[in-house]
């Protein structure tokens, strides 16, 4: 079982303060990173805008990359956190949110470091904040975004267009914009999960708390999963992610382990990740390279959730 040690103050109920409306002074950026390429710069400059501060959590990532990073701290809106190992990205992104709290910050907007965001991105996710009806209870606004390969929208546009808003189940760490009070009172992402569905688990946490998740309907950035290619099947064309054989193993590992935890509360969110995880793996063994160690991974992911063993971190 996932573990339950996940503070919450004593006494408080779940639902947060609205006092502080986002704006830029209150927000820090978090940026998780490893091995980023040459044009991590440049995709960063536009956040810098956008926001008070941004803090980059490296994981362990090369001496020339570090070097690269070390650039960007030279200018005083990049605080620089380095990890000398891989530490996953609940314990990077908690890091960061320690950070953020011990500076004053009421909120944090986290990003993956190959995401491209749009010049109005904290502007649209605050101005969800102003319209949602019950600012007490919001967990996380997200961020809807284009496929980097494809162009696909991610949520695509519905008859009822009068929100700037969607409630959802689950949104992806990258484009989250966090209240710390609801943060404070949910709890920190779970570290034991490492990488994969570390920001589904905190989304199903809160939600399990009273709290609501939201996603903007405008697409505010350009994001990747994996390394996509995208394939034509006779009757429709399809993609694969292409993860390594590691990925494949907290990917199955972390899923099973949330379908433990939250298939009773949430029947459908369970049921369709099951279905989504099935076709990734067919598509997988249909498309892709090294399928029969990826295999032996995603087994070997499906032992360990099944058993709630998460100290395993095999190697790449």
């Amino acid at each position: 079982m996932i573990s339950k040690d996940i503070f919450v103050a004593e006494g408080e109920s779940p639902e947060c303060s609205t006092k502080d409306s986002p704006r830029k002074a209150t927000i820090c950026g978090l940026v998780v990173t490893y091995q980023p390429d040459l044009e991590f710069a440049s995709r960063i400059q536009t956040l810098m805008a956008q926001v008070a501060q941004i803090v980059v959590i490296d994981n362990g990532s090369s001496e020339a990359c570090v070097r690269q990073l070390r650039g960007l701290e030279n200018n005083g809106d990049i605080r620089l956190i380095l990890n000398y190992r891989n530490e996953g990205v609940a314990r990077a992104l908690n890091q960061g949110v320690d950070w953020a709290t011990t500076q004053g910050f009421d909120w944090i907007l986290t990003m993956d470091q190959d995401s491209v965001v749009k010049e109005s991105m904290v502007e649209s996710l605050c101005a969800v904040w102003h319209e949602f009806p019950d600012k007490k209870k919001l967990a996380v606004i997200g961020s809807n975004y284009t496929a980097s390969a494809g162009g696909k929208l991610f949520l695509a546009a519905s008859g009822d267009n009068a929100r700037c808003w969607i409630e959802v189940k689950t949104t992806i760490t990258s484009g989250s914009l966090i209240p710390l009070s609801a943060f404070r009172l949910i709890g920190p992402f779970l570290e034991e999960l490492f990488i994969d569905f570390v920001d589904f688990e905190y989304c199903l946490r809160a939600r399990s708390k009273g709290f609501r998740v939201v996603m903007t309907r405008k697409p505010l950035m350009l994001h990747g999963i994996g390394n996509l290619t995208i394939h034509q099947l006779p009757w429709k064309t399809t993609s694969t992610s292409n993860h390594p054989p590691i990925r494949r193993y907290f990917m199955t590992r972390n899923q099973l382990a949330l379908a433990k935890e939250y298939l009773w509360t949430e029947p459908r969110w369970t049921l369709l990740m099951f279905y989504r995880q099935f076709k990734a793996i067919a598509l997988m063994c249909l498309f892709e390279k090294d399928v029969p160690r990826k295999l032996r991974y995603t087994a070997l992911g499906m032992w360990d959730g099944l058993e709630s063993n998460f100290s395993r971190i095999p190697k790449p």
